[in-house]
C-alpha cells in the first residue's frame, strides 16, 4: 500500500511537470497582524531601557505572479494599518504620542506540494524593501530597509481560475535608529500574520 501511494505521488508530480504551462495570476489577501514593535534606548550614562509597543491590526496584500508546475514567483505589495499610541511610558522611555507607518514590497518564491487534488500545501520565502516611518512625538524619522519574510499555507482550487488561500507569514521589516545627542534609540519591527485571500489565474 505504501509503495502504491509513493508511486502514485511520483506519477502525479511527473505528469504535472510534463504538462506544466506558465500561467499568470493576481491575488489579494487580508491579514490579521500581530505587530511586534520594540524600542531600545541608551543614554549617555549607558543606561539601557526597553519598551514593547506590540499591537494586533489588520493588513492588506496584493500580488502579481507567474506559475510553472509546482513553482511560483510573484511581486507583492504589503500594507498595514498605522500603529498608534497616545502616550508611551515604559522603563524610562517616554513619548507624548507614537505612530508607526510600515509598508513593504517583496519578491516571493513558492514551492507548491502538488497532491493531484484541489488541496495544495505550500511554503515560500521573500526578500525586498520596507518603508518605516516612526513619529516619536517630538520628532519623526523614516528609513528604507532590506526586509525578508517566510510563508506557509494551504490553497483550495475552486475551479480552473479561482483559488482560496489560507496561510501564515513572518516578516522582518528592519529597524529605525535615532540619535538625539543625549541618547540613541533603536526601533525593531517584526510581524506575525494569519492571511486569507483569493487568487485568480488567467
Amino acid at each position: 500500500m505504501k509503495k502504491f501511494l509513493l508511486l502514485a505521488g511520483v506519477a502525479c508530480l511527473l505528469s504535472v511537470n510534463a504538462q506544466a504551462e506558465v500561467n499568470q495570476y493576481v491575488s489579494g489577501k487580508v491579514s490579521y497582524d500581530f505587530n511586534k514593535i520594540s524600542v531600545k534606548s541608551a543614554d549617555f550614562k549607558s543606561e539601557v531601557s526597553h519598551a514593547k509597543l506590540n499591537k494586533a491590526l489588520f493588513g492588506t496584500h496584493i500580488a502579481y505572479g507567474v506559475q510553472a508546475g509546482y513553482v511560483r514567483g510573484e511581486i507583492e505589495l504589503n500594507n498595514s494599518r498605522d500603529i498608534k499610541r497616545n502616550y508611551v511610558s515604559d522603563e524610562n522611555i517616554k513619548f507624548d504620542h507614537f505612530r508607526l507607518y510600515k509598508h513593504s514590497v517583496m519578491a516571493n518564491a513558492y514551492f507548491d506540494y502538488l497532491t493531484c487534488t484541489p488541496w495544495t500545501p505550500y511554503v515560500g520565502a521573500g526578500i525586498g524593501s520596507s518603508y518605516l516611518k516612526a513619529d516619536f512625538g517630538s520628532e519623526a524619522k523614516s528609513v528604507y530597509n532590506l526586509a525578508w519574510q517566510v510563508m506557509a499555507g494551504l490553497t483550495y482550487d475552486v475551479n480552473a481560475h479561482w483559488t482560496i488561500d489560507a496561510g501564515y507569514r513572518y516578516a522582518d521589516l528592519g529597524r529605525i535608529r535615532k540619535n538625539t545627542g543625549k541618547e540613541v534609540s533603536k526601533l525593531t519591527a517584526r510581524d506575525h500574520e494569519i492571511l486569507l485571500g483569493v487568487r485568480y489565474t488567467f
